[in-house]
């Protein structure tokens, strides 16, 4: 073999070994990140627990879409903003679809830049929510409930990344509204200022967005994990590639060798003849 074959293969050899370097470090900043991202999912997780709590003592007697189901029915999809996650946003994507063509919603609301492109022609899209947060935070699921109750939304599902384990993350879907009680919990245990209705409709609305935020927390720890078993599948794959490339560069190097070995043997018979 050519010394500019040896030397192709040893440029791929260096080029393989630092994406290696790259997709190790990510791997790591996914790990960092899913310690803190781990105990703010619980905190949310508490938080809608309390909350739940809460609205199993209310008797609703407003006219609200979300008691009632009246309106307009509505999809929520909660995607990610960064790529490098393996099939995750795909398989998101995916999920949605096939649940808008089977349930034919009014409209459609979608979170995550990489969402985005598959949906941006869709003309039941009312908004896209790109680079909204880096965590999710409690005030953009307000906003997201605030433009569903604005578009008279009174039967929502929400497609999200549920987290089952630390290698498996599926998306689901969970019904939003019309807001199910657990059986069992009769209200009137609180006296409410200004009115009932006031204090009815904000509960509503702050319980909404309370699951929405859950959820949200949901698919960030989901799209955290398939990214860092993305990037350690990457690596594991690098070395591996690295280890084929040495195998054949020693190959072709002690072929190399030999051929410039022969030459000289039987250059050197051929003197010797003569």
């Amino acid at each position: 073999m050519s010394r500019g074959k040896l030397l192709q293969i040893k440029k791929r050899i260096n080029a393989t070994q630092s994406l290696k370097k790259i997709t190790k470090a990510m791997e790591m900043v996914s790990t960092a990140q899913i310690k803190k991202v781990e105990k703010r999912l619980l905190m949310a997780r508490e938080f809608l627990k309390e909350t739940s709590e809460m609205i199993s003592q209310v008797h609703f007697e407003v006219k609200h879409p979300f008691v009632t189901g009246e309106g307009k029915s509505a999809l929520v999809v909660i995607g990610t903003d960064m790529g490098l996650c393996g099939a995750f946003p795909s398989e998101l994507a995916k999920k949605a679809l096939e649940l808008d063509k089977k349930e034919n919603f009014d409209l459609v609301l979608v979170v995550g830049a990489k969402l985005a492109p598959v949906f941006r022609r869709n003309p039941k899209v009312e908004r896209i929510y790109e680079h909204e947060f880096d965590v999710p935070t409690f005030e953009f699921s307000r906003t997201v409930i605030s433009d569903l109750v604005s578009a008279n939304a009174g039967r929502v599902k929400v497609v999200y990344g549920k987290f089952k384990n630390k290698l498996a993350q599926v998306p689901d879907i969970h019904t939003l509204a019309p807001i199910q009680r657990r059986e069992g919990l009769v209200g009137d245990r609180y006296e409410y200022e200004p009115n009932d209705e006031a204090f009815q409709i904000k509960l509503l609305e702050f319980y909404a967005a309370s699951v929405f935020y859950a959820l949200a927390f949901e698919t960030k720890i989901s799209e955290l994990y398939a990214r860092q078993n993305a990037m350690r599948n990457a690596t594991e794959n690098a070395e591996e590639v690295v280890r084929q490339l040495t195998i054949a560069f020693n190959k072709a190097r002690q072929a190399s060798i030999t051929q410039e070995l022969i030459e000289i043997v039987t250059g050197a018979d051929a003197l010797k003849s003569e």
